[in-house]
Order: structure tokens, then sequence, then C-alpha cells
């Protein structure tokens, strides 16, 4: 018994796909060719252009991206469908989370000198509101950034203003400044 061209498969798989579903799976193989095209560059290499910089893996494949960035700041979104829904007909937190840890680094590696980076340390995620369709948006601030440890405060809204979760969190910061 031979084996199938998987591509033949995919190509296959597509036609019985809702456009949704066939939305998560574009992002999916977009990371993937993305996360290849990282994997060649030099480690520790910043990037070298804003077409360069991408979240990664786990946030374009849920579909979060980033909408401001700048030193003590960052904003992402994400339009809420489906597909990102807990067996209860509402949003995985986890996903939220997830949108607040993003946007947490973004906050505090724009603060950063080159040659030095961040890894979250904790994290605590209060959810305040279901969410259903709609979109969200995630703003962080870093409250404090010392020598080895930055503190953030994170707030998401939906589409109406209406405050769904706040989260605060702590980064360590790894490395030296590049001289």
């Amino acid at each position: 018994m031979s084996e199938a061209n998987p591509r033949e498969e995919l190509r296959a798989a597509l036609d019985e796909l809702t456009d949704e579903q066939a939305r998560t799976l574009l992002r999916w193989a977009q990371a993937l060719r993305e996360q290849s095209r990282l994997l060649a560059r030099p480690p520790g290499r910043r990037p070298a252009s804003a077409e360069e910089e991408r979240l990664g893996m786990l946030g374009e494949l849920l579909g979060i991206e980033r909408d401001a960035r700048e030193p003590g700041f960052c904003r992402m979104r994400l339009p809420v469908g489906r597909a990102l829904y807990n067996p209860h007909g509402v949003l995985h937190g986890g996903v939220v989370y997830t949108m607040i840890d993003y946007s947490m680094g973004g906050a505090v590696m724009a603060s950063l000198p080159e040659g030095q980076r961040c890894t979250t340390i904790e994290a605590k995620v209060s959810y305040l509101a279901p969410v259903r369709e709609a979109s969200l948006t995630v703003e962080t601030r870093v409250v404090k950034l010392g020598r080895s440890i930055a503190f953030t405060e994170s707030k998401v809204t939906d589409d109406a203003g209406r405050l769904v979760a706040t989260g605060s969190g702590s980064m360590f910061i790894l490395g030296q400044p590049a001289e």
C-alpha cells in the first residue's frame, strides 16, 4: 500500500473546510513558513525590518496583530471567531492570556537596548466578562523597568470598549546591552 502525496491530501481536505477554518489553516501555514525563515537567521540577530519582526507561530496562528509599539507600551488586536471558543461557546481564556503575554513582551522589548531580551517570570489574568464574536484589543504599559525585571499592566477591551480582562506581570531581562 503506497502513501498518498501529502500535498494532494491537503488540497482535497481544503474543499471541506469552512472559510474560517481555511483562514486559520492559512495563518498556520504562514507561521510555519515564517518560523523556517527565522530559524535560518543567525542566533541573537534582531530583525532588520518591520516586515521581519513577527509575533511568532502561536500568535500568528491565533490571529493576533500588533497595532502599536513604542518604549513602555504595546497594543495588539485579535478578531475573535468560533475557532477560538472553548467547549462552552465563549473565547478560551488561554487566548486572552496569550494576547496579554505577547503584549507584555512587546512593551518591554521596545524599552530595551539591542542585545537584551526578556522572558515572562509571572503573569496574572483576571477575566471580567465572556467574549464571543468581537475584536479584542490589549494595551500593555511598563509600570517599572529595572535592570533585571520589568513590571507591566494590561487591559483587554472589546469593540464596544467593555473591559473584559486585566493582567499584570513581570518579565526577566536577559543579556547585556550592545555597545
